[in-house]
């Protein structure tokens, strides 16, 4: 039986939910996809990069990571996931080229779902696990506080 997500990282778990649930739909693109339905889901992915991601990264990066890098001893853990938040942002990069035909842009579309799953599974099932075994219950209190600032800063 799975233990209960610790308190401070539940805004990110839920977070992580509704990414998964994006990644499906972007995985479950046809071969041939019509052309409005790719291009009105690439906005709808910029658009969830901008409002959910980038907020969600940057809490990442400012409150969870340096912690688990000084509790877990697992820095080649936090740069495989930043540069894994690097290559996201360029994939939302490349959806906004105005010269990408349909079957490009579904195959980026599915890349980026495909790398997004990827990703938050090795947060849920290697990073949190990490942190609720190492992080002390002050700290984590803490990092669960700036969590939920940056997270209502957007």
């Amino acid at each position: 039986m799975r233990k209960k997500r610790h308190q401070s990282l539940i805004p990110l778990s839920h977070q992580h939910h509704h990414g998964l649930v994006m990644s499906h739909r972007l995985k479950q693109l046809p071969d041939h996809p019509d052309a409005q339905a790719v291009a009105a889901l690439a906005d709808e992915v910029v658009t969830f990069f901008r409002d959910h991601l980038i907020p969600h990264f940057d809490a990442e990066e400012k409150a969870l990571f340096p912690v688990i890098e000084e509790h877990g001893d697992r820095s080649a853990l936090i740069d495989e996931l930043r540069e894994e938040h690097g290559r996201l942002s360029a994939l939302v990069e490349q959806l906004g080229a105005p010269t990408l035909e349909t079957a490009e842009r579904a195959s980026l579309l599915r890349r980026f779902g495909h790398v997004l799953e990827a990703h938050i599974r090795k947060e849920e099932r290697v990073l949190f696990p990490l942190y609720e075994e190492r992080v002390p219950e002050p700290v984590a209190h803490r990092v669960g506080a700036h969590i939920e600032r940056i997270l209502k800063r957007r």
